[in-house]
């Protein structure tokens, strides 16, 4: 009996003691280094299903500042995204979109605006089914609602084979901004 009660008290001691399920995480994250400060600060919310992200990054040597803010939230069929990024020259960049999860896979459908006001709407889906067979698509269309960029996978299997189909077009005249080098020094 004793045993018991003793049992039942270091149990009820324990659930007191851990957060409960419906309460907000919050973490905070920190780091400094010889050029820059990051403090990162990230929210979920179980009971929801929210999970927000707050990022600030600082250059220790000009001052300059960036900071970026992302809200997922989860809805009966899948979730909505939003993030804003604004960097040290105070131009902002967005996202904000839904995501749905089908039978198969999912899909999405967001809208994008560059730090110049440009919009852009972006769409992809991925499928699969029960053999292993996948497909997957993305395009990125303008303002206009003509199509920029799209690509294609298709992979099917067979008698132990496995092949991949992949394709890709880009509007004529668009070229991959070039991704600009780190120095590791």
């Amino acid at each position: 009996m004793l045993k018991t009660a003793l049992t039942l008290a270091s149990l009820t001691a324990l659930a007191l003691a851990m957060p409960a399920a419906a309460q907000e995480q919050t973490v905070t994250k920190t780091y400094e280094g010889p050029r820059t400060t990051v403090i990162q600060t990230t929210t979920v919310n179980h009971d929801t299903g929210t999970a927000t992200r707050d990022r600030d990054v600082t250059n220790l040597t000009t001052g300059a500042t960036a900071s970026s803010s992302a809200v997922r939230q989860q809805t009966e069929t899948g979730s909505t995204v939003s993030v804003v990024q604004t960097g040290p020259q105070g131009r902002s960049r967005s996202l904000e979109g839904e995501r749905t999860r089908t039978e198969t896979g999912s899909s999405f459908t967001d809208t994008a605006t560059d730090a110049l006001g440009q919009a852009y709407g972006l769409s992809g889906s991925r499928t699969r089914d029960s053999l292993g067979n996948s497909a997957a698509s993305q395009s990125v269309t303008n303002g206009a609602g003509e199509t920029l960029a799209s690509r294609e996978r298709i992979t099917t299997r067979s008698d132990g084979q496995v092949n991949t189909t992949m394709s890709r077009s880009r509007a004529e005249g668009l070229t991959r901004p070039p991704r600009k080098r780190r120095s590791r020094g």
